[in-house]
């Protein structure tokens, strides 16, 4: 390239001109010279994965192509990052780069594929005046939620979400009502509190755990309370949950030294004879410490030693205060050696006090209790409902946040509490994701132009 560098983007940059369309249209041409226009830009991803997800692009053809959108300000960065071998990566359709360092032909992906890269840095050598115009000048596209403050004021759009966030309670109540009608409650609750416990990839083996070893068959090898110690009884349930989950270091070749308590645990299990599930299960790598498994499985013995079942845990539909009702969740702490270790195969560590934190207990107050409470009708649904709605949100959630911001962008603020955090939750699950962006319950009455283009396009819309 002759004559002056342009100036260089940085990848915040490149997505601030992919989500909002400040590109010109002829800014994308891939290495081989075929002009892209973009249909849809897809949304912003969060966690590892592609940048823009659920992307439409179309080439000279007019063909919609659907898929993820990876950017980066080298192309040589997707192989230096690894993605070509990365799974996650595998429905990239475009691959969007300001400098073009790397080799001819597409980008290559995980499975045989591969992606037409698109370079910037030819465009903005042309025209390197015109890139703070791009920069700074107004959207293209705006998410058709973000004037509904304006529309319907803060009342409407609260009103909606909480009407949304009911509607995800509801078909959680009906799912535990009917995990209730096959096995029991306490069955239902125990594999709802597990599956609550996974949080950080590992919901489905916790799930799959809890119908491995059912709460009876735990109970039955444990005892009620009082009929041991309270650490006899915590203890030996933590060595069952860990060894039917195939966690302890003897089910996955660890090698190295133990810690008399790890000893103490793998002995308890033996004499049990409950066999173990499959460890592969498991997710281990790129997991926070206080989420890893086993001290999760470890919390969870933790919570259940005390209660004469998890139907125990309902009795926080009457509390008065929301502290009182997330008291006996945050109650289970660490003791001995789960002060100081996050694993039965690791050393020692920093950790938090408590197995169960405030936002942690939040959650399962939100999608174990209050639903169960549902679930169970009468007096107990009106005391779950009312929990629900004095419930503050545990934390704002990475896969809404692009909805809150649109929310707020007309400059009016809706509070967002527990009960609509989830109708956020519903509006990305059943609209954001399926294509139903302009046509969900905080969308204007008309179709806006792109939604309708999509469908004129011969993508498939919700």
């Amino acid at each position: 390239m002759s004559g002056a560098a342009p100036p260089a983007l940085t990848e915040a940059q490149l997505a601030l001109l992919w989500r909002g369309r400040r590109f010109p249209a002829g800014a994308l041409v891939t290495r081989a010279g075929v002009p892209v226009r973009v249909i849809f830009q897809g949304r912003a991803g969060r966690g590892p994965g592609p940048d823009f997800r659920g992307a439409v692009i179309a080439g000279p053809s007019g063909i919609p192509v659907r898929g993820d959108i990876e950017l980066h300000v080298r192309a040589s960065s997707f192989r230096a990052h690894g993605h070509d071998r990365d799974p996650a990566y595998a429905r990239i359709v475009l691959h969007v780069v300001f400098e073009d360092d790397g080799e001819r032909g597409e980008t290559p992906l995980h499975g045989g594929g591969s992606a037409p890269v698109v370079a910037l840095a030819p465009w903005v050598a042309a025209r390197a005046g015109e890139l703070a115009h791009w920069i700074e000048r107004p959207l293209l596209w705006r998410e058709p939620c973000h004037d509904a403050p304006k529309r319907t004021g803060a009342a409407g759009v609260a009103a909606t979400l909480e009407s949304e966030g009911d509607r995800r309670i509801l078909a959680r109540a009906e799912r535990i009502a009917a995990a209730s009608s096959a096995g029991g409650i306490d069955q239902a609750l125990y594999e709802s509190l597990l599956e609550a416990l996974g949080f950080g990839g590992n919901a489905p083996a916790m799930l799959a755990l809890a119908r491995h070893l059912r709460w009876d068959a735990l109970l039955a090898r444990c005892g009620p309370p009082g009929a041991t110690a309270a650490s006899g009884r915590r203890h030996l349930m933590e060595a069952l949950l860990l060894g039917a989950g195939g966690l302890l270091p003897s089910q996955r070749g660890h090698r190295g030294p133990l810690e008399p308590h790890v000893v103490a645990l793998e002995r308890a299990y033996a004499a049990s004879g409950v066999r173990p599930l499959a460890g592969a299960l498991w997710k281990t790598w790129g997991v926070r410490p206080e989420n890893a498994p086993a001290r999760r499985l470890a919390g969870a013995a933790a919570l259940l030693a005390p209660l004469r079942a998890p139907s125990d845990l309902l009795a926080a539909l009457g509390a008065r205060t929301v502290n009182e009702a997330i008291a006996p969740l945050v109650r289970a702490t660490p003791e001995g050696y789960w002060r100081a270790h996050h694993d039965v195969c690791a050393g020692a560590c920093r950790l938090p006090p408590a197995f169960i934190g405030r936002s942690r207990a939040l959650e399962i107050a939100v999608n174990v209790i209050v639903p169960a409470g549902i679930a169970a009708g009468g007096a107990a649904a009106m005391d779950a409902r009312a929990l629900f709605a004095k419930l503050p949100r545990p934390a704002q959630y990475g896969a809404t946040r692009f909805l809150e911001l649109a929310l707020v962008s007309s400059g009016e603020r809706v509070r967002i509490n527990a009960r609509r955090a989830q109708g956020l939750l519903a509006l990305h699950r059943d609209w954001c994701t399926q294509n139903g962006c302009g046509r969900c319950p905080l969308s204007p009455p008309a179709e806006p132009w792109e939604f309708a283009g999509l469908a004129r396009e011969g993508v498939a819309v919700r």
